[in-house]
C-alpha cells in the first residue's frame, strides 16, 4: 500500500503545452488576456519575445535621446545649430542608401537576419560614439548606427505584421499592447538617461545604450522567420531580381493607399527633427533646459502615449477600411499641440504639449500600424515599408540641417511654426490621397491562416 500510495505521490497530472507557453509569455498574456483577446499561444510567446528584446533597445536609445542633442552641440556646436543638425541627421545618410535592397532582402532572405544583424551593428555604432575624439569620427560612428536601424526597422516592421496576420480581427489590438510595452520604457529612460548624463557624463550613455542593442540582437535570435520563401526562377536568380523589385516597387507607389502611409511615416521625422534642434534649443531659452528637463519631456510624451494606446487600439478594430475618423483627428491636434511649444515659456507649458502629443501618436499609432499590415501583401511588406522609411529617411538627412538653418537665420519659434506646418500637411495628404472605401491588397483571412499553420510547425 505505501509504495503504490508512493507511486501515485509521484505522477504528476498532465501539463497542457499551450497553457505552459502562455505562462512563460508574461506581460503580454496577461494584458491579452485582460482585453479577452482570442489567439494562438504561439503568436502569444513569438510577440512577447520580440516586445521584450525592443524593450531592451529601447531602454538604451530612449536614455540617450536628451544626451544627444546637447552631446552633438559639444561636438558640433563651433558650427552653430547647423552643426548640430549635420551629426543628428548623419544616420539617415546611411538609410537613404540602404532602405530599398533593404526592403528587397527582407522580402526575398528574411526579416530575422535583418533585425539581429541590424541590431548587432547598432551596438558596435552606439558604443564607440562614447569614445569618440573628433567630429569625423563621430559622424563615422553616426552612419554606422543608421546602417544598423535600417535594416532592424525594415525587418522588424514586416515581422510585426505578418504575426498579426494570425489574428486580423485582433491586428490593431496586438500592435497597440506591443507599442504599449516597447514604449513603456520611455517613461522613465529620458529621464533617467538625463540624470546619468549630468552625474557621470555624457559618454557612459552611449555604452549603456550599445549594451542595450547587443541584447536586443540576442533576442531577435530566438524568433522563428515568418517569411514565406518565394519562388526563385531561374530569370530572376540572373538579374539579381531587379526587374521583379522595379515592378513592386512601381506598383505599390502607383497605390493610393500607399500614397497616404508614405505622407504620413513623413511626419515623425519632421517632428523629431525640429524637436533635437528648435526646441531643443528654444527649451533651453526660455526655460534653461538641460539633459534633465528634456529627458522630463520624452517622458511626459511617453506616459500619455501609453494612455492613448488603449483608447485607439479598441476603436481601430471596429473601424473597416483606412481608418481616417481615428488617424487624421489625432494628427491634426498633435499638430496644433507642436505648434504651441514655439509660444511657451515654462517648463509647465513644454510638458503638457508633448503630454497631447504622446496621447494623440499613442491613439493614431495602431490603426496606421493596422491599415499598414491590411493594404501590403506579405511578400511586399518589406519594400512597402522601405519606402515609407525612405522618404522618412530623406527628411531625416535634411530636417535637423534645415531646422538649424531656419533657427540661426530666423528664430526657434519660426522653425517650430515650420515643422507644425509640415506635419499638419502630412495628416490632411493621408485623407485626401487615401480612398474611403480602400481595397486591400491582401485577404487576410487566407494569410492568417496559412500563418496559423506555419506558426504551430515553428512552435513544435
Amino acid at each position: 500500500m505505501s509504495e503504490e500510495r508512493s507511486g501515485d505521490s509521484t505522477q504528476r497530472p498532465p501539463v497542457d503545452k499551450e497553457a505552459k507557453e502562455a505562462k512563460k509569455a508574461g506581460v503580454f498574456t496577461r494584458l491579452v488576456n485582460r482585453y479577452n483577446i482570442d489567439v494562438d499561444p504561439s503568436l502569444v510567446k513569438h510577440v512577447s519575445i520580440l516586445a521584450g528584446s525592443q524593450i531592451m533597445l529601447n531602454l538604451g536609445i530612449s536614455q540617450m535621446i536628451p544626451v544627444m542633442p546637447m552631446f552633438a552641440a559639444k561636438m558640433g556646436g563651433h558650427l552653430g545649430a547647423t552643426g548640430i543638425g549635420l551629426i543628428l541627421s548623419a544616420p539617415s545618410a546611411a538609410t537613404l542608401l540602404l532602405n530599398f535592397p533593404l526592403g528587397r532582402l527582407a522580402d526575398t532572405v528574411g526579416r530575422k537576419p535583418l533585425m539581429w544583424c541590424g541590431t548587432a551593428l547598432t551596438a558596435i555604432g552606439t558604443t564607440t560614439t562614447g569614445f569618440v575624439t573628433s567630429l569625423e569620427s563621430l559622424l563615422a560612428c553616426r552612419l554606422l548606427v543608421g546602417a544598423g536601424a535600417a535594416s532592424s526597422m525594415t525587418g522588424s516592421g514586416a515581422y510585426m505584421a505578418d504575426l498579426s496576420d494570425r489574428a486580423p480581427a485582433h491586428r490593431a489590438k496586438i500592435m497597440g499592447i506591443h507599442q504599449a510595452m516597447v514604449g513603456s520604457v520611455w517613461v522613465i529612460g529620458p529621464a533617467v538617461g538625463g540624470w546619468l548624463a549630468e552625474t557621470y557624463g555624457y559618454r557612459n550613455s552611449f555604452v549603456i545604450a550599445g549594451v542595450c542593442a547587443a541584447l536586443c540582437s540576442a533576442g531577435y535570435t530566438q524568433l522563428p522567420e515568418t517569411l514565406k520563401q518565394p519562388k526563385v526562377t531561374q530569370h530572376s536568380q540572373q538579374d539579381g531580381g531587379f526587374k521583379e523589385w522595379r515592378q513592386n516597387v512601381g506598383r505599390l507607389l502607383s497605390s493610393p493607399d500607399q500614397q497616404g502611409l508614405i505622407a504620413l511615416a513623413c511626419e515623425h521625422p519632421i517632428r523629431y527633427s525640429c524637436f533635437t534642434t528648435a526646441v531643443a534649443l528654444h527649451a533651453s531659452n526660455v526655460a534653461g533646459a538641460g539633459p534633465k528637463e528634456l529627458g522630463m519631456m520624452f517622458t511626459a510624451l511617453a506616459l500619455s502615449q501609453g494612455v492613448g494606446m488603449p483608447f485607439g487600439s479598441w476603436l481601430a478594430d471596429r473601424i473597416k477600411g483606412p481608418k481616417k475618423s481615428v488617424v487624421v483627428p489625432a494628427g491634426l491636434i498633435s499638430t496644433f499641440s507642436f505648434a504651441s511649444l514655439a509660444f511657451a515659456t515654462s517648463q509647465v507649458h513644454l510638458l503638457a504639449a508633448m503630454g497631447v502629443m504622446g496621447f494623440c501618436a499613442g491613439f493614431k499609432h495602431p490603426a496606421v500600424g493596422a491599415v499598414t499590415a491590411e493594404v501590403t501583401t506579405p511578400s511586399e511588406r518589406g519594400q512597402a515599408m522601405s519606402l515609407q522609411r525612405q522618404a522618412g529617411s530623406m527628411l531625416s538627412l535634411i530636417g535637423p540641417i534645415s531646422m538649424g538653418v531656419i533657427s540661426d537665420l530666423t528664430n526657434s519659434p519660426t522653425a517650430i511654426l515650420t515643422g507644425a506646418t509640415l506635419m499638419g500637411i502630412c495628416n490632411l495628404a493621408y485623407l485626401i490621397l487615401v480612398p474611403n472605401k480602400t481595397s486591400f491588397l491582401n485577404s487576410t483571412n487566407d494569410s492568417s491562416a496559412d500563418n496559423v499553420k506555419d506558426a504551430k510547425k515553428n512552435s513544435k
